[in-house]
């Protein structure tokens, strides 16, 4: 998860997307998962204030939000850099803002989450975090070449027009790698891409979907 609290260099509040985080571990608890949550710096990982508005609230965000013991875990995340990721059965990416401006870019993050495919691990990323997978090297190639994959689309960035300018859109981003990307969600309709061991998800609506494809993956 992203540690970045604002747009970009501005002083527009930002960060992960409270629906990426809590529909993901409602599925991982039902299906009996131990999971570590982590981001770049470690600690605190802020919550984006749009994904707290009532319009994209759903009752597993309230939830989430009202579980003294989640917000603990979320104010306390590892450092990526502690973690060997060949050490876990699988990574979830989440997404939100903040990602375009540490996850995408983050070195350690990078590598990390080249050695969980090189290890053939199943990697899962939402929304944003798709964005990250097109970064990822394996070899001499993006680790989404040739990969079928959905993520926020340029539609839904226009969409939301809350003023974010990214050095390139998830959905760019995937396409200059090389991926086949789709957006069969349309406008925040939820749509999931298996890719064998690759799974995407196009935005919020998409979460709880995903991570039950990536329970599928592993069982």
């Amino acid at each position: 998860m992203t540690n970045h609290h604002r747009l970009g260099n501005t002083n527009v509040p930002s960060g992960a997307w409270a629906e990426e985080i809590a529909a993901p571990l409602e599925v991982f608890d039902r299906a009996g998962f131990s999971v570590t949550l982590a981001s770049p710096q470690g600690g605190p990982v802020p919550l984006d204030p749009m994904s707290l508005l009532d319009a994209y609230r759903s009752p597993v965000v309230d939830a989430f939000l009202a579980s003294p013991q989640r917000r603990i875990a979320l104010d306390h995340t590892v450092r990526v850099a502690e973690l060997d990721a060949t050490s876990f059965d699988a990574l979830f990416i989440v997404g939100g803002f903040g990602v375009m401006w540490d996850l995408v870019g983050d070195a350690t993050v990078l590598a990390r989450v080249a050695s969980a495919a090189e290890a053939g691990l199943p990697i899962a990323a939402v929304c944003h975090g798709p964005a990250v997978l097109a970064n990822v090297r394996v070899g001499p190639e993006s680790l989404m070449r040739g990969r079928r994959a959905t993520g926020f689309s340029n539609a839904e960035e226009d969409a939301v027009s809350n003023g974010a300018v990214y050095p390139v859109t998830v959905e760019n981003a995937l396409r200059s790698v090389g991926a086949e990307y789709t957006a069969a969600g349309g406008i925040f309709g939820p749509s999931v891409v298996v890719d064998g061991k690759i799974l995407t998800g196009q935005n919020p609506a998409s979460s709880a979907a995903l991570a039950a494809a990536l329970v599928e993956v592993l069982a």
